[in-house]
């Protein structure tokens, strides 16, 4: 089930990885153990960033990745096989392949030194269900999912704020229907396949953390 908080403890969510009984676990194969990341989604402008700074700022062994960075970066490596997929369609805000996205993010992982410790909050992944899918049949089922909300007036005076290219009305009215569309069932899957979902209402961050 979904918990609904109106503040959040992350040390809680990165250091209790499952909040199903042990018997629920012993039946996942090898291929299905838990990787140490934790999924963060929301519609855009929501505060994901914010959370997510305050996060590595007070929690010991919390790193941020963005999803649209690490394709940024995989667009910009030399002979990469996605670089024009994701230069022909993130400029737009529309959905880069799944096995794009993993690709991109196997390749950053594989570079990080060995660490116990460290726990990956990933921002903006999965958006959709191919996404969500992929995921699991490549690399296994996230820690935890975080959904960040918040009004749609936030999300429009934070929108207006930032000035990004990809904040343009037309971009980001169609990157909001694009969450309607594709990540919220996406979440609703992930109620049933990670082991711990967590909803945050986005005005409390400034609440700090309990």
């Amino acid at each position: 089930m979904k918990a609904v908080m109106s503040s959040i403890d992350l040390s809680r969510v990165c250091c209790q990885t499952t909040n199903k009984p042990p018997e629920a676990l012993t039946t996942m194969s090898e291929e299905q153990q838990l990787q140490p990341i934790i999924f963060l989604l929301g519609p855009p402008n929501a505060g994901k960033s914010y959370l997510c700074k305050r996060a590595t700022a007070e929690i010991h062994g919390v790193q941020h990745i963005v999803m649209s960075d690490l394709l940024r970066w995989e667009k910009k490596r030399p002979l990469s096989p996605w670089a024009q997929e994701i230069k022909s369609k993130l400029p737009s805000g529309t959905l880069v392949s799944s096995d794009a996205c993993i690709f991109a993010l196997k390749y950053f992982l594989s570079g990080l030194p060995d660490d116990p410790s460290r726990k990956i909050i990933l921002d903006g992944f999965p958006r959709n269900l191919d996404q969500a899918c992929e995921f699991e049949k490549q690399m296994g089922k996230a820690m935890a999912t975080i959904e960040l909300t918040c009004t749609l007036e936030t999300m429009e005076r934070r929108r207006k704020e930032r000035g990004r290219a990809d904040d343009e009305p037309a971009i980001a009215e169609a990157r909001y229907q694009g969450f309607l569309d594709d990540t919220v069932p996406t979440i609703e899957h992930l109620e049933d396949v990670v082991p711990k979902v967590i909803r945050v209402f986005s005005f409390s961050l400034s609440q700090g953390f309990c």
